[in-house]
């Protein structure tokens, strides 16, 4: 708590929005579109892309109804993710070693999923969680074999064909036939723009080298 000049106190904290949940400053709901579906979209977060501030979890949230994102490190939350999703009726986002190409799944099969579960953190995370949790290797594994240029540029990614979390759900359902994403995607991009022009000058200066580096 700081003094104002007339001697009030006021926080430090910065006020938020309780939609987006972005700096009021900063305030995306503007941008917003509703996309709506029938599959479920299962989202496990690791605790610190929780925090990031650039996670894309919530955005995807925003404009898809039927997002619901679980702390991996909840045990109960989880419990009640597995006792809610049929796992013949559901699909995991992991490269395994018996993961198929959700692209490939004819069509009678992409009807039957109604569950689409993603790993939401880094790639070492991701695959802890996956290595940790025995449950989660109950499900069908899928990957993509064709997956669309990440836009993604304002976070440093792992290699060219990585995708945000926002990114590969999106995609995951175009994939299944069951929904057009183009507007979540230039939703998305729009976000990343309004980011990009808040960020100072000497970050802008580094992530460009970085980028024509890598």
């Amino acid at each position: 708590m700081r003094s104002g000049r007339d001697g009030v106190a006021t926080s430090k904290k910065r006020v938020v929005c309780q939609r987006c949940h972005y700096p009021e400053k900063q305030c995306i709901c503007h941008l917003v579109v509703s996309i709506s579906g029938d599959t479920i979209v299962w989202i496990i977060q690791d605790k610190l892309e929780a925090k990031h501030a650039k996670n894309s979890a919530r955005l995807f949230k925003l404009c898809y109804a039927k997002t619901n994102v679980i702390a991996f490190s909840d045990s109960s939350a989880m419990q009640c993710f597995y006792e809610q999703v049929d796992v013949d009726a559901a699909v995991l986002l992991y490269p395994s070693d018996t993961a198929t190409a959700i692209e490939a799944l004819d069509e009678d099969k992409a009807k039957q999923i109604r569950h689409v579960i993603l790993l939401d953190g880094t790639w070492p995370k991701a695959k802890k969680m996956f290595l940790t949790d025995n449950r989660l290797k109950r499900f069908k594994t899928v990957n993509f074999a064709a997956p669309p240029v990440s836009h993604y540029e304002i976070r440093k990614s792992p290699n060219a064909k990585a995708l945000s979390t926002l990114e590969a759900a999106a995609y995951c359902l175009e994939a299944l036939g069951s929904l057009q994403m183009s507007n979540v995607r230039n939703f998305f991009s729009e976000v990343i723009e309004l980011q990009w022009q808040l960020q100072p000058d000497s970050h802008k200066h580094r992530t460009s080298k970085e980028s024509k580096s890598g």
